[in-house]
């Protein structure tokens, strides 16, 4: 399996941007379709591929990418954002970010639901995440971004559930999409419920990470985020899961990059 187990980390070059789903909750998200021919597929890749990700870590599933298998967009999505890029002549430029981050007004209040059959400890580190984000240092003063629980099936922006698969990823997440909303949803795969409190906690806030547009900070994809470290060994949005110990100054500026107050 991909995941490395050290002493104080674990690989994650497979957690999460799910930035996915399984097969019959992902229904629920986006339809299962798959490309009309392999020279659309072609032409996704090569588009990822052109934005800094390697044609190896692209995977078509069940219609979505899932990219460094943490990362996932839907067909439509990849589309639409193809579409827009042909259009402007170049993604948007600009820790690294994707295309797209989220629009006014969702960034003020992104809600979560988390699914009944996510356990306890899980829930926890959804809630620990949550917090962390919205205790991040600057927010109200040089961030305006805000997450929250809403206990209402229907009324959510950002679904938490869990999966299982014997894979090396630990959780994935969408990222935001083409009109400017929310990663739509989280899965958490219980291969992986014997982590600790803390790894949990890390992992679940570098998920909703991906949910507000960041990628991999120890990676080169996407577009890099002006006035940020190149490098950031302690970045929560780096692809190994440590054991929390609070955001970077990195990640505070990334965050206060794209979403100012």
């Amino acid at each position: 399996m991909k995941i490395k187990i050290y002493f104080h980390k674990v690989s994650l070059l497979g957690c999460i941007l799910l930035l996915s789903a399984v097969i019959s909750s992902c229904k629920k998200d986006q339809p299962a379709t798959q490309p009309k021919t392999e020279d659309e597929t072609a032409s996704a890749v090569a588009f990822f591929v052109k934005q800094g990700f390697k044609a190896e870590n692209i995977v078509f599933k069940d219609g979505k990418y899932i990219i460094d298998t943490d990362i996932v967009i839907s067909q439509e999505d990849v589309a639409e954002r193809m579409k827009n890029e042909s259009a402007s002549g170049a993604p948007q430029t600009e820790h690294w970010r994707h295309t797209y981050i989220i629009k006014p007004p969702y960034h003020k209040n992104i809600r979560l639901y988390i699914e009944a059959p996510v356990t306890a400890e899980w829930k926890t580190a959804v809630q620990g995440a949550i917090a962390n984000w919205n205790n991040m240092p600057g927010q109200g003063t040089t961030i305006e971004l805000g997450m929250s629980i809403s206990t209402v099936a229907t009324a959510y922006d950002t679904r938490v559930f869990m999966g299982y698969e014997n894979a090396s990823w630990i959780a994935r997440a969408y990222l935001p999409n083409s009109s400017g909303k929310p990663g739509v949803s989280i899965e958490i795969n219980s291969k992986y419920n014997t982590m600790s409190a803390s790894q949990k906690l890390f992992a679940i806030t570098h998920e909703l990470g991906h949910t507000i547009g960041l990628n991999h900070t120890n990676q080169t994809s996407g577009t890099f985020i002006p006035t940020t470290p190149v490098t950031d060994a302690n970045s929560v949005m780096n692809s190994f899961v440590l054991p929390w110990n609070g955001f970077t100054a990195g990640d505070a500026q990334a965050t206060k990059v794209l979403y100012p107050k």
